[in-house]
């Protein structure tokens, strides 16, 4: 299969009772130590503390009470609009697919339930995987995004994703170029605002390549339109500065939430991924 595994962690107590990997707030058959309880409110003799139940002022049994690690919901919400065909050292989509196998694969890894949600005009519901624990769940998605030809000119249907993920709180990452207004960023962050968002910002190095000087004609990212201009070093420089700007636009908007965004340029690296969460 050939998938590519990364790490992930969240920085609170996970309230489901499935088994997984993240710290908890349930007891259960954990390492971690919480407490004591008697026998009766906690009944499991494997967890006889013979210490404290001989210090025990009414002579009761008791048990010694650990924190089970526990499972979360790990979702991938997609922007599938039209300039997310953008294709220059790579295609999106294609950087995409590999994301999508890579997190499948690693929440299957880690015992999380894992879902996907795809969104242009609207949710897609071709594109709507609920969360399951298959293994082969985000290759499965990986594999149609890469036949997958995106025409939609409009990225709205992520505030509507948000509707598709349950209430437990979740790790919830947010997948797209963002080619769109701010404000609508801000209106999708505000949504998820209950669940911790990763941002992946998709880009392409040709897309911040501008050429030197002379004819070019450029292709507007969601509607397709074209226009031929004459480049002279002043406009390159524009250009440059406008794409500077927008990322730094795009930082300070995911800052006022909080969130670091990734840039994911030109591939996916599971390790990349590892070092997000770890350092």
């Amino acid at each position: 299969m050939g998938v590519e595994e990364f790490h992930y962690q969240v920085p609170w107590r996970a309230r489901g009772s499935h088994p997984g990997h993240h710290r908890g707030t349930s007891a259960g058959g954990g390492y971690e130590f919480r407490g004591h309880a008697t026998l009766l409110d906690a009944p499991d003799p494997r967890r006889i503390d013979v210490q404290a139940s001989l210090r025990h002022p009414f002579e009761e049994i008791v048990m010694r009470v650990y924190t089970q690690r526990s499972a979360i919901p790990v979702y991938l919400i997609a922007d599938l609009s039209a300039s997310m065909s953008f294709e220059g050292y790579s295609r999106k989509l294609d950087v995409l697919s590999d994301f999508s196998a890579s997190l499948g694969y690693s929440a299957y890894r880690t015992g999380d339930p894992f879902a996907f949600i795809g969104c242009d005009n609207t949710v897609r519901t071709d594109f709507l995987q609920p969360l399951t624990r298959t293994k082969m769940a985000g290759y499965r998605i990986g594999a149609r995004l890469r036949d997958f030809v995106p025409e939609a000119p409009s990225s709205r249907g992520m505030l509507e994703a948000p509707d598709h993920i349950g209430k437990s709180r979740s790790l919830v990452f947010l997948c797209s170029d963002f080619h769109f207004s701010l404000a609508l960023t801000e209106q999708i962050l505000t949504a998820l605002a209950y669940h911790t968002v990763v941002p992946v910002v998709l880009w392409d190095t040709m897309e911040l390549t501008v050429p030197a000087t002379g004819i070019a004609t450029f292709r507007e990212a969601e509607t397709g339109r074209r226009r031929t201009v004459w480049l002279r070093s002043s406009y390159r420089q524009r250009i440059g500065k406008a794409f500077a700007e927008r990322r730094q636009n795009l930082v300070d908007l995911f800052l006022t939430f909080g969130l670091t965004p990734l840039f994911m340029l030109d591939r996916f690296d599971a390790g990349e991924m590892t070092r997000y969460f770890y350092e």
